[in-house]
């Protein structure tokens, strides 16, 4: 072999051992990221809910990954990082009370005397009768099945006794309460059972036809859909006041998530978008949503058409044309962005361990201006976490370059430098949240009801399950007994002032006194 072949050879070679490497290099990718996929599904399967991170176990559970094999592994990674309440000196993070559990003092209370046989009440001795000097009380919550009863109204009719007067002067009788579906055979505090039932607890109407069949009342589902429909459009609005309202402010909260939708004359299931809009402060945190077939991003446009202020948001890319619009300043969420760190933590422990640390102390400085005003919240912010923010941008800034774009810690670092404005943007109002939770909350009990009564079965049911939840959530925020809200507001809607409706928000209502029968004493 001539000295030229042999160079050939060699070279050829080189491009072999080129070629495989590459080849090498991304069969690793892949692997890794199915490595990292499946350690994500063992961990929705088997892992905790909570985000709370506790980076103490880092190293250990490292150890554990290589030693007691994934499954196992995982379950004691979630089992670690939580809070081990079995350590003394351990306080109960669930706030409950400590002994038995406490019986309300508003409970109807209903004696039962439990006597000693007769035999029992003379003194063995001289037999003489025993008399009662105490009594030994034990009280039991009791259960009763819901009580269902009927309303009989009966209205005197009054008439002249000469028959020819009673022809021309007619017959008087008193006019039935106002009802907001006319010749209704449900009462209104029924009607406020089955909103509640269906949108705070998740019942679906089929459900509530076989628990009212269980009383032998039978109100087919259709009919309880023909009376929400109804009760929709004598309360529509009332929701045009609520948005007014929620709108009316400069801190706002938005998210939205799927609701999916029946087509009409179709067995297809599309799926249609919830929209979240909640109220930052001051007051508390009303809500209302929007129903729209579709998630185009000129949805939140439309709604918010004139709106001025802070917008707390997601990186959603829908919303990028709303921020830039004048007067519209977006507030990033350091929720979402912990989430990606926290989803590499597997496959990259080191980095975001070390990321994870450092958002975790601007969440204790959170912690420690909770209670406080807005303006002192402001102070201590800008005392604080300048510095901490400042740490976290410029690791991320070194990290980018030793992390290829397949890897989690990547798609993490992108996302935290893209938002990098507006989620620095929290600092410059003691008003604004370093996180969008205030609506992720409020969109949760979606996610909630849509497994139960899984679709909307029209667009114009889509509006009416928006407004309902509008309502109940509201109620929520301000601690407003949804049923009691529901059976007074359906009493009084049909004839209150249109231009004091703002009255009957849960913010604002007060319910009117009724009699024992549950109806609104009218005034003398």
């Amino acid at each position: 072999m001539t000295l030229k072949q042999a160079i050939d050879t060699i070279a050829q070679k080189d491009r072999h051992i080129k070629t495989l490497s590459l080849a090498n290099e991304s069969a690793q990718r892949q692997i890794d990221q199915m490595k990292h996929q499946l350690e994500q599904y063992i961990r929705r399967i088997y892992g905790r809910s909570s985000e709370k991170y506790e980076p103490g176990q880092l190293f250990i559970n490292s150890l554990i990954l290589e030693t007691e094999g994934q499954k196992k592994a995982e379950e004691l990674f979630f089992k670690q990082s939580g809070n081990d309440t079995n350590k003394p000196g351990n306080k109960q993070s669930n706030g409950r009370p400590h002994g038995r559990m406490p019986i309300p003092e508003h409970l109807e209370r209903v004696e039962i005397l439990i006597d000693v046989p007769e035999e029992k009440k003379k003194d063995k001795e001289t037999g003489e009768d025993l008399v009662v000097i105490g009594y030994e009380t034990s009280e039991k919550i009791e259960y009763r099945r819901g009580s269902l009863y009927v309303n009989v109204y009966k209205r005197p009719k009054y008439g002249s006794a000469d028959k020819k007067r009673a022809e021309d002067n007619g017959i008087v009788t008193a006019e039935l309460p106002e009802h907001p579906i006319a010749k209704c055979k449900a009462d209104i505090g029924l009607l406020s059972h089955i909103i509640v039932s269906k949108f705070c607890d998740h019942l679906p109407l089929n459900r509530q036809e076989n628990i009212f069949a269980r009383e032998n009342i039978i109100i087919p589902r259709s009919t309880q859909d023909g009376w929400l429909m109804q009760l929709y459009e004598a309360i529509r609005p009332l929701g045009e006041i609520l948005k007014k309202t929620v709108l009316d402010t400069d801190v706002l909260f938005t998210d939205d998530s799927v609701i999916p939708l029946q087509e009409e004359g179709r067995n297809v299931i599309r799926q249609a978008r919830l929209w979240v809009y909640s109220r930052g402060d001051p007051g508390p945190p009303l809500s209302i949503y929007d129903f729209t077939v579709d998630r185009r991003k000129k949805r939140p446009i439309e709604f918010l058409n004139g709106y001025q202020g802070y917008i707390h948001a997601d990186a959603y890319s829908g919303y990028d044309e709303l921020f830039r619009k004048d007067g519209i300043t977006e507030v990033g969420c350091w929720a979402h962005a912990r989430r990606y760190f926290d989803k590499a933590l597997l496959s990259s422990p080191v980095e975001a361990d070390e990321i994870l640390r450092l958002i975790k102390d601007l969440y204790e400085v959170e912690s420690e201006g909770r209670e406080l005003p807005p303006g002192q919240r402001y102070t201590l912010r800008r005392k604080k976490c300048p510095e901490i923010l400042d740490k976290i941008f410029k690791r991320l800034e070194e990290m980018r370059v030793n992390h290829i774009p397949s890897e989690p810690l990547s798609t993490a670092i992108d996302y935290a430098l893209k938002q990098k404005k507006a989620l620095k943007q929290y600092l410059e109002d003691g008003r604004l949240k370093p996180d969008n939770n205030t609506a992720e909350n409020a969109i949760r009990p979606l996610a909630v009801g849509r497994k139960n009564w899984l679709f909307t079965g029209s667009e114009r049911g889509g509006h009416a399950c928006a407004l309902y939840i509008s309502l109940i959530q509201s109620c929520k925020a301000c601690q407003v007994n949804p049923w009691e809200y529901f059976n007074d507001v359906l009493r009084r809607i049909m004839s209150h002032p249109v231009t004091r409706l703002s009255e009957l928000l849960p913010d604002q209502w007060q319910p009117l006194p009724k009699d024992r029968f549950g109806h609104i004493i009218p005034h003398n």
